[in-house]
């Protein structure tokens, strides 16, 4: 017995030791797991770090272009700030230990090392820079534009070796785990304590696991969803876009692009103000998610563009089309605010108009720019038509693009006279100038004022084909001045140009530049002219007014300006349009309103230049109602510098000549009485 109870002790021993030996071992591939569990998740953290890099590049980019143009209320206090930390954020991934092991580490260093060197050289330009200063910016983009591609190649590389190494620990866990999960099955004799202990380990284990992988699922929604509407984003298009294709041609079917964006967005936040804005881009896409399927797919693809995955036969796409502009040129009420706008949508079809995926995006795209071309608040289905037209229209505005900077872009300013309607005598003189910009394109020849000023306002560079204008025209009259003749030049505003606050430093800059006397500049604004904000609009007209700039209200009677509105501007002119002057020979009611205006300017100390002025009837008529100025075909058709120079040699020379005879004719008068 005594024997027997030896053997068990030894027995029971011998298990004791080795369950001891099994949880020594297991204890220690526990922490190896936890350990690896930490790695995989300071991989999955760090993932970013190359992409933080990018994107903190092109917020730098961003802040300083905005600065220097004046968007957005950025000061250079933010420029500063976004400057340092990406310079911290090149410095802190420059060591060898972040370099990704997939990409060449010679390459890498040398990468950084052009970089310091290139943030050095532009570190005294971005301290110096100053809102309007293009030629600081042009130098920053010179200095950093070689590093666009090699930031985003080393982002995608670094960003990509995290994920293959924490997918390769990943695989690792998995063996690690299973390993585990059998020895907790053998060591279940080992009593209730070892046990717990054992299960507690393993729980901790799993759930280190379970946060990894929520984490895992937690950025790939960010990476490819939109964080202000939550839908999902370009990279998620692209993704579900391959999907579509793969099954359509696997099923013989086909599929819709949808491409659409807010009309005059830009409008709600220049108004109402960003947060406003972005209330309503959630807004709309509610609205957008709420007309389509779950099977459809509905994503943003940055600032006020979404896209929409549709499988449905023409019809249906129709009405789904109506209906999406229905709903979001129904009022949105935001912050107390009515907000109305509008959204035009160009559609591409696969397979049967575009086959690939870019093709897709291009077609549907063309056909956004058709769609905005036929009026807005409308849809276009893409053509292969479409393609000439739309590219010769792209074209063109790339050419006016490339034309405001060089001078064999054939942009050219013509100016039309302006005579002044003399009580005491017949003789009418040229007192001023209207300049006039036309485009003889190098390869289309002479293209249509009304066709590049549409393409100027609605890709956005009206504003700086106006300012190009303006400097063109003041060192033309400067070269006159010096030449001795007197000539007021007259220049037209652009509508949008009313909505930058920083107008009057602009016009001043110009008038430094050249050396035009502010006092010989008037300004012309339309009547027409939707100002988003009319006291600042003001106060940057006074300002200008103030340092003797004229200001002129140019098509009056057109437009819908009350007295209220007029009183409201520090105007010295009223321009009668050409519209009521034309008739003013048949038309009894557009004689008593040019009369009407006459008075009306006269009574609040303007005065007044009719445009439009063909005949001798017009001329006098005018002239019986005391109008100070006539524009028109009779005086002179819009012309170049050099043929407007001829112009005011040949009626110098013929002033001389009445000036002689004049002068001869008293001295004959004189000579007769002093020899009676």
């Amino acid at each position: 017995m005594k024997k027997q109870i030896k053997w068990l002790a030894l027995i029971y021993l011998a298990a004791v030791g080795s369950l001891l030996f099994l949880e020594v071992i297991h204890f220690k591939k526990m922490r190896n797991v936890s350990h690896q569990i930490g790695e995989s998740y300071e991989l999955i953290s760090g993932r970013d770090e190359g992409l933080r890099l990018e994107v903190e590049y092109r917020r730098f980019q961003y802040k300083v272009i905005s600065y220097v143009r004046g968007q957005d209320d950025i000061s250079h206090a933010d420029v500063l700030t976004w400057f340092d930390i990406f310079w911290s954020r090149a410095y802190s991934i420059a060591s060898e230990s972040s370099i990704p092991d997939g990409m060449d580490k010679q390459e890498a260093r040398q990468l950084f090392t052009d970089m310091r060197i290139a943030l050095k050289e532009v570190d005294p330009l971005v301290q110096n820079l100053k809102r309007g200063d293009e030629e600081s910016l042009a130098a920053i983009h010179k200095a950093l534009e070689a590093f666009d591609a090699r930031v985003t190649q080393l982002a995608v590389a670094i960003a990509q070796t995290r994920v293959d190494e924490a997918a390769s620990l990943q695989e690792k866990l998995e063996l690690a785990l299973q390993g585990i999960d059998t020895l907790l099955i053998s060591s279940t004799g080992g009593g209730i304590l070892v046990l717990s202990m054992l299960g507690i380990e393993a729980f901790r284990a799993r759930h280190a696991e379970r946060k990894i992988k929520i984490r895992e699922a937690r950025v790939r929604f960010l990476a490819e969803h939109d964080s202000l509407t939550r839908l999902g984003n370009r990279a998620y298009l692209n993704i579900k876009m391959k999907e579509f294709m793969k099954e359509a041609k696997a099923n013989d079917e086909c599929f819709h692009l949808l491409l659409l964006d807010l009309d005059k967005f830009k409008d709600v936040n220049d108004t109402f103000g960003h947060p406003t804005g972005d209330q309503l881009l959630k807004n709309a896409a509610r609205r957008l998610s709420g007309i389509f399927r779950s099977e459809d797919i509905v994503v943003r693809l940055g600032g006020d563009e979404f896209a929409i995955l549709i499988k449905a036969d023409m019809a249906n796409i129709e009405k789904a089309v109506s209906r999406v502009i229905s709903a979001l040129s129904s009022s949105f009420v935001i912050n107390g605010h009515e907000i109305h706008i509008s959204t035009s949508i160009g559609i591409s079809t696969y397979p049967d108009l575009s086959d690939t995926a870019e093709d897709l995006m291009r077609d549907a795209d063309l056909a956004l720019y058709a769609a905005k071309n036929a009026g807005r608040n409308t849809w276009a289905l893409y053509k292969h038509s479409m393609s000439v037209e739309i590219k010769h229209r792209m074209g063109l505005e790339m050419d006016l693009r490339n034309a405001l900077n060089n001078e064999a872009g054939g942009l050219e300013v013509y100016y039309q006279p302006q005579v002044l309607f003399n009580d005491k005598n017949e003789s009418l003189s040229v007192i001023g100038v209207e300049a006039l910009v036309r485009w003889f394109h190098p390869e289309h020849g002479t293209i249509p004022t009304v066709e590049f000023i549409d393409i100027a306002e609605s890709t956005g560079i009206i504003d700086d084909l106006s300012a190009w204008v303006t400097c063109q025209a003041c060192e033309d009259a400067v070269l006159w001045h010096k030449a001795g003749f007197d000539i007021n030049l007259s220049v037209n505003l652009s509508p949008h140009q009313l909505n930058n606050r920083y107008l009057p430093d602009e016009i001043f800059q110009v008038l430094r530049k050249t050396g035009m006397p502010a006092n010989k500049l008037t300004l012309e604004i339309t009547e027409s002219a939707a100002v988003h904000n009319t006291k600042a609009a003001v106060e940057m007209l006074e300002t200008l007014n103030q340092q003797g700039v004229s200001l002129a209200m140019d098509d009056f009677g057109t437009g819908y300006s009350n007295l209220g509105y007029l009183k409201s501007l520090p105007l010295d002119c009223l321009k009668i349009d050409r519209s009521f002057v034309t008739h003013l020979e048949s038309n009894e009611e557009d004689r008593k309103l040019v009369r009407g205006i006459i008075n009306l300017a006269r009574g609040m100390g303007m005065k007044v230049v009719a445009e439009g002025v063909e005949t001798e009837y017009q001329v006098e008529f005018l002239r019986g109602l005391h109008c100070d100025v006539g524009q028109g075909y009779l005086f002179g058709r819009p012309m170049n510098k050099l043929q407007l120079i001829a112009m005011l040699e040949r009626e110098r020379a013929q002033q001389n000549l009445e000036k002689a005879v004049t002068n001869s004719d008293t001295d004959k008068a004189q000579k007769t009485n002093a020899s009676s």
